[in-house]
């Protein structure tokens, strides 16, 4: 999957259940998301939460790099498309 050119190859997101969409790359980002208490869901569902969330939306990776800014459009590509 691509994020407004950016290569994600996280297998999971948290999620504040609103507006806060961080990706999950390792094991000690997934434990400290857990200990924050963000729903943990599938990376195969990030593009469906992203459309349903709140215009405050934002994706970040769980160590603060911005993917989607905030407020602003996340253009969801496949890996296979240009």
């Amino acid at each position: 999957m691509k994020i407004n050119g950016h290569t994600i190859t996280a297998t999971s997101f948290a999620f504040d259940g609103c507006h806060k969409i961080y990706l999950i790359e390792s094991e000690k980002d997934l434990e400290n998301a857990r200990q924050t208490n963000y729903l943990i869901f599938p990376i195969k569902e990030l593009e469906e939460i992203y459309h349903d969330s709140c215009p405050l939306k934002f994706i970040n990776t769980w160590n603060l790099e911005s993917i989607v800014e905030q407020g602003k459009e996340a253009i969801f590509k496949t890996l296979t498309e240009n």
